[in-house]
């Protein structure tokens, strides 16, 4: 039995989550297929939902401010810091306020109900209503690939390379292809919870969590059209994954004094030494079979229903806050412009043109508000070196505050605002000198033309 949970289970996961089936004519990921599926005929049902979960996150969030109950549960769920508190239930007001047009007209409540500012988070193509889904969806889903055996089996098998090149364990594997073919807060998630469960150290989750959650394909596929780069999305997507991997090297080396090698409180870790008797590979299927064996589908059901509805609770109304805020400032104020200056001479020495360095400055800072503003900043630009350069940097900076950047400060590795500040900053400056070697590596070849 325990050999069937295995194989079937992780089988059934990696067929969920990485095999292409082709329905009506598109060529996709079962999850994405779903996605597509519940956006195209279940859409406004999925967005009363939505309405229903913001008014009970809104209530129960000031009702818990007072009120303690007798289930730790629903205490872990609704009671959280003075600040949370804040973000809840101002991203919950949002939500309904744009879902709504909530005072339409009014000078103020038209600037959160922008179609290019709320009005980007929430609706039918909004970002918050693909949230919902995804995370529904993929959450649910996310034990055929965690629970079963195959972080245990892929883990161990992979685990004398990665450590080497990255210094972290072969369980970060599941991670990166997690991040890979759904989304990078998907990866973080799994980071989150494999760091709880004893499989890394803090140091070790830190580095993954920043690192690994590279964008999913899906999202870049879109971008790239985007910015008119479909025709070479290989080029466009390589040149994301080769830059992750080099800045993924680097970090793994970099001294992380707050980030140490302890593990999660209470949780025993997950020892990858080899038996000298037995070969990598037996010893890989071994551990699989044995994490398989102890698994009960009951539980891990309920635990991933949990996870769905804490991210319902606790990311999902401070994503709407901090990125309908974030949109607003890049929308109506020159702040992006004022604080990217130094980029723009940066550029101009790199041999931009004194207005493409203009359009670029304030597009490589805009990620942290959120990964599609940079798009946005310089879709426009003639310059296709330009928009390939902004394109790419706008994914290896991965963490921005509308969704991943928020999501890691959530999480138990220990992360605060100044860190993913940090990180964001340290991704950009070393993301652009691999970066314009590309560029004017794919100029030089006749691929993409610098002006």
């Amino acid at each position: 039995m325990k050999h069937l949970k295995f194989i079937g289970l992780s089988v059934m996961g990696f067929l969920f989550f990485l095999m292409p089936v082709t329905f009506n004519g598109e060529s996709k990921i079962m999850i994405s297929h779903i996605v597509n599926g519940v956006t195209t005929y279940m859409l406004d049902s999925f967005i009363t939902l939505t309405i229903i979960m913001s008014w009970i996150v809104l209530v129960m969030t000031l009702i818990f401010t007072v009120y303690t109950s007798k289930s730790n549960t629903l205490n872990d769920v609704f009671k959280t810091s003075p600040l949370n508190v804040l973000l809840r239930v101002l991203g919950s007001l949002l939500y309904l306020m744009v879902v709504h047009q909530w005072l339409k007209g009014n000078i103020i409540a038209d600037v959160f109900i922008d179609p290019n500012t709320g009005g980007v988070m929430v609706g039918d193509e909004g970002l918050l209503t693909t949230l919902y889904i995804t995370f529904l969806v993929g959450i649910l889903a996310l034990p055929l690939l965690t629970h079963f055996g195959v972080v245990e089996f892929i883990g161990t098998l992979l685990g004398p390379v990665v450590v080497k090149l990255f210094k972290v364990p072969g369980y970060s594997t599941i991670d990166a292809i997690a991040s890979f073919v759904g989304d990078g807060t998907i990866g973080i998630v799994v980071t989150d919870q494999q760091y709880q469960r004893g499989y890394y150290n803090r140091r070790e989750a830190y580095i993954i969590a920043t690192s690994f959650s590279i964008v999913g394909i899906a999202f870049a596929a879109a971008v790239a059209e985007e910015l008119r780069f479909g025709h070479i999305f290989p080029i466009f997507y390589g040149s994301i994954v080769v830059i992750t991997i080099l800045l993924a090297f680097i970090t793994s080396r970099m001294p992380l004094k707050k980030f140490t090698e302890t593990y999660y409180p209470g949780t025993t870790p997950k020892s990858m030494a080899v038996p000298n008797d037995i070969s990598l590979l037996k010893h890989s299927y071994n551990l699989a079979i044995k994490q398989a064996d102890q698994v009960r589908l009951f539980q891990v059901l309920k635990e991933a229903l949990l996870n769905v509805i804490n991210i319902y609770v606790g990311f999902l109304p401070i994503i709407m806050t901090v990125g309908t805020l974030s949109l607003i400032i890049a929308e109506y104020t020159p702040f992006f412009s004022v604080i990217s200056l130094p980029f723009t001479y940066l550029y101009e020495w790199l041999g931009y043109a004194p207005s493409t360095a203009e359009m670029m400055a304030p597009a490589s800072l805009a990620g942290f508000a959120d990964m599609y503003l940079p798009a946005l900043f310089i879709t426009s630009a003639t310059s296709e070196a330009s928009r390939f350069f902004i394109g790419v940097l706008a994914f290896t900076q991965l963490v921005f505050l509308s969704e991943t950047g928020m999501i890691l400060v959530k999480t138990k590795i220990g992360l605060n605002f100044i860190d993913i500040v940090k990180v964001f900053l340290f991704r950009t400056l070393f993301s652009i000198p691999f970066l314009y070697l590309i560029t004017q590596l794919l100029v030089w070849q006749d691929i993409i033309q610098f002006y």
